[in-house]
């Protein structure tokens, strides 16, 4: 294959002036096609750009799956397939790239051919690749939106509906699937796990947060209800559940609360739904309404107060807190106050920051909560540890981690 620059019109090359060129840079003798490569005149390299394909993202396009770019214009684009998000960054080669559309590869019957000069154009010469490389997706701005306006029940929603009218305000901060796809950095795989880990429900097509009050508000019934009807946590029959609480909130309501604390289960003799509380879930909500508006709590009186709270048969434990709350025993009295890991930032860097910034050493069974969400394929939790903290071992034989600074 031969590079000619020069202008087809005052020279043309034969497949002798080609044989010629090889002989004397020892390349040798073909019978195959030769390629002869001339640029083109009206080549512009600025339209085309080269992306460089994981084999994951290759399988997506070849399955026939959507590939999209999104971010806005003060954001770093990504690139997102149904289920995975990648960094989109610039990439320069040390060597130029050719781009020819019609180039014949050595499979190509045409190549085989004897005797045959076939010129071809050079319709661009790049200096850069586009590279992809996996990512976690970017959530933060999924958690704003959706905070905009939590649910609050169907009164207060018919009292933001008139507040809106009477204002003649036409902007609406509720958010369909389709909106977030369009303005959050995640595949719709990794932005419907999020919503399920917000527990976010689906009103009239809009993908909604709960208030945290209106939710607390709405299990304390059911919890109560429990205790007037001596139903056992483990058996709470869902129909009679709403049926009981319709004057207070709609049945879709109960259901979603039932279905963040519990577990569904379908009888085969009625087909009736039946949910088992889940242990952990119901002590971590009676921790954090005992947390949320104290402050710092002195921590013994805190586990009494606890337990005493929890419905009969539930045992609490400190466990159950991990990555809710923190605790102090170093002070007199020893206190615990609450520090959810979902309040924390999502870039890693400014994660580390907070946490450091909130206890300067932590041992690992302490800390691996608070990052464990931050690891990645590619960027194991091991390896967020050796870049941003600096590890010791105390008198004691435990090892802690502290900031490495020039890290944060």
């Amino acid at each position: 294959m031969e590079v000619d620059n020069s202008d087809s019109s005052n020279q043309q090359r034969t497949l002798e002036h080609v044989r010629a060129a090889a002989k004397a840079a020892g390349i040798p003798p073909s019978n195959s096609t030769v390629q002869l490569l001339q640029f083109s005149n009206t080549q512009d390299s600025e339209e085309i750009k080269l992306l460089q394909l994981p084999s994951e993202v290759k399988n997506a396009l070849t399955l026939g799956e959507r590939v999209v770019l999104r971010g806005d214009k003060d954001e770093n684009a990504v690139l997102c397939t149904n289920n995975s998000t990648y960094d989109l960054r610039i990439g320069e080669t040390s060597n130029s790239l050719l781009l020819c559309p019609s180039l014949l590869y050595p499979n190509e019957p045409e190549l085989r051919t004897s005797g045959h000069l076939v010129t071809q154009e050079v319709a661009g010469c790049l200096f850069d690749v586009l590279e992809l490389r996996k990512c976690r997706p970017k959530l933060e701005k999924l958690k704003q939106l959706l905070w905009e306006s939590p649910y609050r029940g169907p009164l207060e929603e018919e009292k933001d509906e008139e507040k809106r009218i009477q204002s003649d305000v036409t902007t609406c901060h509720k958010y369909t699937l389709s909106d977030l796809l369009e303005v959050i950095q995640a595949s719709e795989t990794e932005i419907m796990d999020e919503l399920h880990k917000m527990e976010a429900c689906l009103i009239d097509g809009y993908w909604r947060v709960f208030d945290l009050d209106y939710r607390d508000e709405v299990f304390q019934h059911i919890l109560t209800l429990l205790e007037e009807k001596d139903w056992s946590w483990k058996m709470v029959p869902l129909d009679m559940c709403c049926e009981s609480l319709s004057e207070l909130h709609p049945p879709f309501v109960i259901r979603h609360c039932l279905d963040c604390y519990g577990v569904p289960q379908v009888r085969e003799e009625d087909g009736t739904v039946i949910y088992e509380l889940i242990e952990e879930r119901v002590c971590q909500f009676y921790a954090e309404l005992l947390l949320r508006p104290a402050g710092k709590f002195n921590y013994q009186e805190f586990m009494e107060s606890w337990q005493q709270s929890v419905p009969l048969g539930m045992t609490t434990d400190l466990k159950q807190l991990k990555g809710l709350a923190m605790t102090d025993m170093n002070t007199m009295p020893p206190v615990i106050w609450h520090f959810p890991v979902d309040s924390l930032p999502q870039e890693p860097a400014d994660r580390f920051a907070k946490l450091f910034r909130t206890r300067e050493k932590w041992t690992y069974d302490s800390l691996e909560p608070y990052v464990k969400d931050l690891s990645t394929p590619t960027q194991s939790l091991n390896a967020l540890l050796l870049k941003y903290t600096r590890s010791s071992t105390n008198p004691n034989g435990v090892k802690t981690y502290n900031a490495k600074q020039t890290a944060l």
